[in-house]
């Protein structure tokens, strides 16, 4: 079992006030893909694909600090939040 940080769930809506869509169809097998669009409604702009097995799916440590990264997004923001 997996020692996550936090469900897969979480992170999306910890992520959507910051901008930041899914993607549903767009990964390779079971992965979405993350996407910070340049424009409203656009597709063009920072993307990360995250692993999905469902709502409850275990995100780890390295995969947050990584979307964070990829997106700009303070650590210390986000955890206050």
């Amino acid at each position: 079992m997996s020692n996550g940080v936090l469900t897969y769930r979480e992170l999306i809506k910890r992520l959507k006030p910051y901008g930041v869509e899914v993607r549903v169809n767009r990964g390779k097998g079971s992965e979405r893909i993350l996407l910070l669009p340049e424009t409203p409604g656009g597709s063009k702009g920072p993307q990360y694909p995250i692993k999905y097995h469902g709502d409850n799916t275990r995100v780890g440590r390295g995969a947050l600090a990584a979307v964070l990264r990829r997106f700009n997004i303070d650590p210390k923001d986000y955890f206050w939040r």
